[in-house]
């Protein structure tokens, strides 16, 4: 097992737009007439890619092994290769302003070949932390990498704990994570997420990234959403 540092990340407020209009059934109103957008309410740390590389792991002879063993698959079509992901998300509470409900972080994973050749596989979300949370807020210590790239140390609440913070679609192409509001957990402050994405080798990875948030005014539950203007690049191997 290998300790990967978080670091602290440069931040972007984020202008989360209205996904929902006020119109009488039956009719659809012209784009201005879309709710203000959420702001000063959620930001993005990164996001920040880095290779998994031998040298990286290098300590541990378990994981370089397996490093290794998939480069040497490089004429293979299911050569991989694997990228640690690293996001934040801070959110912040406003005395007056309706709470947040729910805050999600998803994304979309492709792969491109060179020239006119099609990726062999998909990238995927092969491992992700934190896997579930009750508390407001996740540790901030170092991650821990284990056997086959794979997160370790990732506990489970106990059956019927309200779960506060949940990984979203581990081994797809769609992964994500929601913060959500308990009668215990407020959603407030900074909470580090990290993935390792399994990718074809010889290819340029993509990570479309989008950030999603729902707010209670009254009996009504408002939702909104901004997607970052440019993919994470993961470079290929």
């Amino acid at each position: 097992m290998i300790d990967i540092i978080l670091p602290e990340l440069p931040e972007r407020e984020l202008a989360l737009v209205s996904e929902e209009f006020s119109r009488p059934s039956g009719h659809v109103p012209p784009r201005s007439a879309a709710a203000p957008a959420l702001t000063g309410r959620v930001a993005l740390g990164g996001p920040l890619a880095v290779p998994v590389t031998a040298e990286l792991v290098g300590r541990v002879p378990e994981l370089k092994a397996y490093v290794e063993s998939e480069a040497n698959k490089a004429d293979r079509a299911d050569s991989a290769a694997y990228h640690l992901v690293h996001f934040s998300v801070n959110c912040t509470e406003e005395t007056g302003n309706p709470q947040l409900q729910t805050v999600n972080l998803d994304l979309t994973l492709s792969a491109d070949a060179a020239g006119n050749r099609r990726a062999a596989f998909q990238p995927v979300a092969w491992s992700m932390t934190p896997l579930q949370l009750s508390g407001e807020l996740p540790d901030t210590g170092p991650a821990h990498l284990g056997p086959r790239l794979g997160f370790v140390g990732r506990h489970r609440p106990a059956p019927g704990t309200r779960i506060c913070l949940e990984a979203r679609r581990e081994l797809r192409s769609d992964p994500g994570w929601e913060i959500r509001r308990t009668p215990t957990a407020r959603i407030r402050g900074t909470y580090r997420l990290a993935m390792v994405v399994r990718a074809p080798r010889a290819t340029v990875s993509r990570a479309a990234v989008e950030v999603g948030a729902t707010v209670r005014e009254g009996h009504v539950l408002r939702r909104f959403r901004a997607e970052l203007p440019e993919p994470l690049l993961l470079a290929a191997v």
